[in-house]
């Protein structure tokens, strides 16, 4: 029932206006009733050095008290009172109140903006904007905040507007109603006054049958919606058109389809942005257009992206400022074209100007703006290199006309609004359009539509982003879908008419005889629904009945009954289908043809079906038909061509693996002439170190004359004789302990050269191992060839000793170094199979002490290995 009630400050409107703005607001307040509901704030742009007489004008023609606001102290609002703020003042509407902002030097014109979006804070949808005749944009901002928060936005007629500036700035998305200046009033009224509904329970039916009948002139599917955000704003149109109940309401949009492009538009929340959801931009940035724009430097530099759905353009210009960020300075060089439709002509309007209120770039980055914006009056104007690269159109995509050759398509959050058959239709014209450059698809986290795996690939499922491995053969066909289309081109829609029927409705535009009209009513319904597509022809190869899926496989865009199936599939091997259809009504056998590429003018790139064809006769008597099961076989057939291609690559691979081995091979040998020079060189600097010696030893004889000749100074110095006695002792038992350094520094240069002589020469397999951790201090060459050159210096011997009885050598080490007697080990084997020596030959071990110079406890051990 309707409800007449005061709202005790449960709703607002706001209303704001500039030039011209004393008119429309006259007019405003003298069509209000007395028992308006709601409080009403006016803001207008006036000249804030004079001052503003707009309180008592207004108050000779409203029927509701004027109050100025002019108090410090907050004003708090009341139901059926117009609110008019200052002109040298910003206002707030928090809690209620009317706040105003403290006087400012410059004496500024109040923000409608800043008014609007403190008032969308503090009542979100039961708040209503209205924006009247005015020059520039203030007002655009908080519009979009209104919105945002689940209010009202009215505009006046910019066509009748003195000033259309200031409606024409909020984007179209954001608006709820243009409505001339006179029906404003009622409207409010209308929307205050509302619609008070029954039980949610009480409600089912009436609201299921409103959205049935929504869905079948729109193919917009509403069921699945939260009902009470439905009934909310089923509620709203109700006020609007005067009617009291859900079941009138149900009568009322059968008879009036432009109420149902009303109540799809109020359904519908067109959420927008620069950089929506930045996570998938940022996935975008990072990986899909990199790759993209490698591809396209290897081919002109020409990149192409369709932004379908674009509504105000934001999603389209995110993607101009992604692309001219990647490119740089190249930018201006290449030639890129960014596809961007929409269904709203007049949001198509509004993006080509590319001028945005200042609360909609909060999601830009900062950079970006500075880049690719310019500053204006309330908001910014996108650069015009970037307005340029955008090619804005209008479109309804279940009927259009795909772009070719597109590298990326946008169509976020769009699909989930379509009917499982239109879907399916869109996501072939976007394989169509992305088929040649094998292009990505994002479709956004929405969405519930899964393209098919023939046609797609998934690159990400968080953000439902796939890459198109194939298209359709030729230009997607286009059911007879009602458009999906705003309140001002609803006069075009045309009734829904259900897949069921079609048989019947051929028969009434092409007559057909008795007994074939009826096999096509039996047999439309239960091929309708197979995923295969099935084709009954008569012995002149005309088609009697095929399937939806059947269509859609082979390209057929019309009914196509009576027609010739071999003329009306394009691209099909004639010859070769003609044979085997000949050859299953000859011999009433199955016949099968694997693989059949529709297209094949496509290079490979078109669509692989594979055909079974079966005659059958439906009665003794009858006409001999025969039947084709078409399957689409692109996927396997791509597949298959995948592995010749990766089989190829791996004999390449091999062919280049063997090259590889050869440059190995011969760098080995570089390696080894390498390590004989270094050889060399180090026999060399071991001659350097006897030098070296004896040069140190004629620097010792020379400190001796020196000592002498101190002590002859010694003698010479009586005073100091003291302290010179005790620097000789001093100096005496460091030369002792330097002629002692000197002697074993002497005897160990020999030991170590003798040894590495010993090694060197010797025939057979030595190594000398530390007995603190048995790491190897020194091998022979023929030790070393044995362990296939690996570096062993330092290395522990139980890394190259291996057998059963590896243990029992480590104990021998221990023991040899414990007891400091020789001791030979039983046979075992040494890890060398891996370095050039043969598997399975056993060494014996003899392993002898080197002790220490006084005698004591060993300090190596010597090990000397016979092969057995």
């Amino acid at each position: 029932m309707a409800d007449s009630r005061k709202t005790d400050g449960k709703d607002l409107v706001v209303v704001g206006s500039s030039a011209g703005g004393v008119g429309a607001l006259t007019t405003l307040v003298s069509t209000l009733n007395k028992d308006f509901p709601a409080p009403i704030v006016l803001a207008q742009h006036l000249d804030p050095q004079r001052p503003s007489h707009l309180g008592a004008i207004l108050d000779r023609r409203s029927a509701l008290p004027i109050v100025v606001v002019d108090e410090t102290e907050p004003t708090k609002l009341e139901g059926g009172k117009i609110y008019v703020v200052p002109a040298n003042k910003h206002v707030k509407i928090v809690d209620g109140h009317v706040h105003l902002e403290s006087d400012h030097a410059e004496r500024p014109t109040p923000s409608v903006d800043k008014l609007l979006s403190s008032a969308a804070e503090s009542y979100g949808e039961h708040l209503i904007a209205v924006i009247l005749t005015g020059a520039g944009s203030d007002g655009a901002a908080g519009a979009v905040d209104v919105k945002n928060a689940g209010g009202v936005v009215i505009i006046q007629n910019p066509e009748t507007a003195p000033y259309p500036s200031m409606p024409l700035s909020l984007p179209p998305t954001v608006v709820d109603h243009i409505v001339e200046m006179e029906q404003i009033a009622p409207l409010l009224y209308d929307l205050l006054r509302g619609v008070t509904m029954p039980p949610e329970e009480k409600t089912e039916d009436p609201l299921r049958e409103i959205l049935l009948h929504v869905g079948a002139h729109t193919n917009i599917d509403f069921r699945n919606y939260k009902s009470s955000t439905i009934l909310r704003r089923i509620s709203r149109r109700m006020a609007v058109t005067h009617i009291t109940s859900l079941r009138d309401y149900y009568d009322y949009i059968r008879l009036h389809n432009d109420e149902v492009g009303e109540l799809v538009k109020a359904f519908l929340i067109k959420v927008t942005g620069f950089f929506r959801d930045p996570e998938a931009f940022d996935f975008l940035k990072k990986t899909v257009l990199p790759e993209l724009i490698d591809r396209a430097r290897e081919n002109g530099r020409i990149l192409r992206i369709w932004s379908a759905g674009c509504a105000t353009g934001e999603e389209a210009y995110s993607l101009a400022l992604l692309v001219a960020d990647l490119l740089g300075p190249d930018f201006p060089e290449w030639s890129v074209k960014i596809f961007a439709t929409d269904l709203a002509a007049d949001a198509i309007s509004f993006a080509r100007r590319g001028l945005y209120p200042e609360n909609v770039l909060s999601d830009l980055p900062d950079d970006y703006r500075q880049r690719f914006f310019e500053r204006i009056d309330h908001g910014y104007h996108i650069s015009k290199m970037l307005r340029e690269t955008v090619i804005f159109g209008h479109q309804d995509i279940s009927k259009g006309v795909p772009f070719p050759r597109i590298d990326l398509v946008i169509c976020r959050n769009l699909l989930i609004y379509l009917k499982p058959d239109l879907q399916q239709t869109v996501l072939d014209l976007f394989a169509y359009s992305l088929h040649q450059s094998h292009g990505y698809l994002f479709l956004g986290k929405a969405e519930t539509a899964r393209p098919t795996k023939a046609s797609f690939e998934l690159v990400n499922k968080k953000w439902k982003i796939y890459r198109c491995l194939g298209g359709p053969l030729a230009l997607p066909t286009h059911a007879s879908h009602p458009q999906l289309i705003p309140a001002d081109s609803r006069r075009d829609m045309r009734p829904y008419v259900p897949a069921g029927v079609l048989p019947q409705a051929f028969e009434a535009a092409a007559p057909v005889d008795t007994e074939t009209a009826q096999l096509r009513r039996i047999n439309e319904t239960m091929l309708r629904y197979l995923t295969a597509g099935v084709v009954i022809i008569d012995r002149n190869y005309h088609i009697v009945i095929i399937n939806a899926a059947a269509r859609r496989l082979l390209g057929i865009r019309d009914l196509a009954y009576d027609q010739d199936f071999l003329h009306t599939v394009r691209g099909m091997p004639y010859h070769d289908v003609r044979a085997a259809i000949d050859l299953a009504f000859r011999e009433h056998t199955a016949t099968t043809l694997e693989g059949l590429e529709l297209d094949q003018m496509a290079l490979g790139s078109g669509r692989y079906i594979d055909f079974t064809i079966v005659a059958m006769q439906v009665e003794p008597g009858g006409p001999d038909l025969a039947m084709i099961t078409a399957t689409d076989a692109t996927e396997a057939v791509q597949v298959k061509r995948r592995l010749e291609a990766v089989q190829r690559e791996q004999a390449e691979l091999v062919g280049e693996l063997s090259a590889a081995n050869k440059r190995f091979a011969l760098m080995n040998k570089e390696l080894q002439d390498s390590n004989e020079e270094l050889q060399a060189a180090n026999e060399e600097l071991m001659l350097t170190q006897e030098e070296l010696q004896a040069t140190n030893e004629e620097f010792e004889a020379t400190n001796e004359e020196l000592q002498a000749t101190n002590e002859e100074l010694e003698t010479n110095n009586e005073e100091l004789q003291a302290t010179n006695e005790e620097l000789q002792t001093t100096n005496d038992e460091l030369t002792a302990r330097t002629v002692e350094l000197h002697h074993l520094t002497r005897e160990s240069t020999e030991e170590q050269f003798q040894l590495s002589e010993l090694l060197e020469r010797f025939p057979y397999y030595v190594m000398v191992v530390s007995v603190e951790d048995f790491t190897i201090q020194a091998v022979n060459p023929g030790y070393a060839l044995l362990l296939g050159k690996r570096e062993v210096i330092g290395q522990p011997v139980t890394e190259f000793f291996s057998g059963k009885d590896l243990y029992s050598l480590i104990e021998t080490l221990g023991n040899v170094a414990k007891f400091g007697k020789p001791i030979t080990t039983s046979a075992m084997a040494v890890r060398a199979a891996e370095y050039g020596g043969l598997p399975g030959d056993l060494y014996v071990h003899t392993i002898v002490p080197l002790h220490r110079s006084d005698g004591s406890t060993p300090e190596r051990l010597f090990i000397y290995t016979e092969k057995v």
